[in-house]
């Protein structure tokens, strides 16, 4: 029986129970299994919503034989007990076998989610760490799409789709990937022309802004006059200010 069926069949059962009947306890107990069993359902259906429109052919995160045998041993127990099944042990191991598959889910899904970044993740952590040194257009245009980018690598695409959209300005996860893919492609284009202009800089020039951006920074003693006009002339003086250790 599938969830969206059970909790179907569970809500049935506390619409004809009375609190008179069962009490109150009961009947608030079971409206929470019951909520939650449609919470699962709803969520379910999105992951393997998800599952599809991204190409996954793996094996499913989900155990359905597990979760099947579980809701039929609870439906057989509330068949003979009636809703004082929801007290016993068996409400218990349904919920737990229902929560340990939910988790399972959302570790696949952040995990497939996350393969998105794999290989601009380097590139990310060059940005964040201060190491561009080109035009402000680019720098800031490369800034920009990594704060995007790094917005939607955080966000779960199926619990939190609404903001992914609202974002990306897409509708739909297709859209989604789509605009993801141009920002990656809008960030390496900066970053590739931050690099070209960083290349014609002087090798001083080069090796003291890598030495700017390290832990031990560029020591003030070592700035000569010389270097200063390099900095000027090739347009990176605003990049660097003075800090002490």
């Amino acid at each position: 029986m599938r969830l969206f069926e059970f909790a179907i069949e569970l809500q049935t059962r506390l619409a004809d129970a009375s609190e008179a009947d069962v009490g109150h306890a009961l009947l608030t107990r079971g409206r929470t299994v019951r909520d939650k069993i449609a919470s699962m359902a709803n969520h379910l259906e999105a992951v393997q919503s998800y599952r599809i429109t991204i190409g996954r052919t793996d094996t499913s995160p989900l155990d359905t034989e597990k979760m099947r045998k579980e809701v039929d041993h609870f439906r057989r127990v509330l068949a003979k007990s009636g809703l004082k099944a929801l007290q016993q042990d068996s409400a218990a191991m349904l919920e737990g076998v229902l929560t340990a598959h939910m988790n399972r889910v959302d570790r696949w899904v952040k995990s497939t989610w996350s393969e998105n970044f794999d290989d601009i993740q380097a590139l990310l952590d060059r940005v964040n760490s201060g190491d561009l040194h080109g035009s402000p257009t680019d720098r800031i245009k490369a800034c920009n799409r990594v704060s995007t980018i790094q917005f939607v690598q955080k966000t779960d695409p199926v619990k939190e789709r609404a903001k992914l959209e609202t974002r990306l300005n897409a509708e739909g996860l297709i859209a989604c990937l789509a605009r993801l893919k141009e920002l990656i492609e809008e960030l390496q284009e900066a970053v590739s022309a931050i690099d070209s202009a960083q290349a014609k800089m002087a090798p001083a020039v080069q090796v003291a802004l890598q030495r700017a951006i390290s832990d031990g920074g560029l020591p003030l003693g070592e700035v000569t006059p010389e270097l200063l006009f390099e900095f000027q002339s090739t347009g990176v003086m605003d990049d660097l200010v003075v800090r002490r250790l």
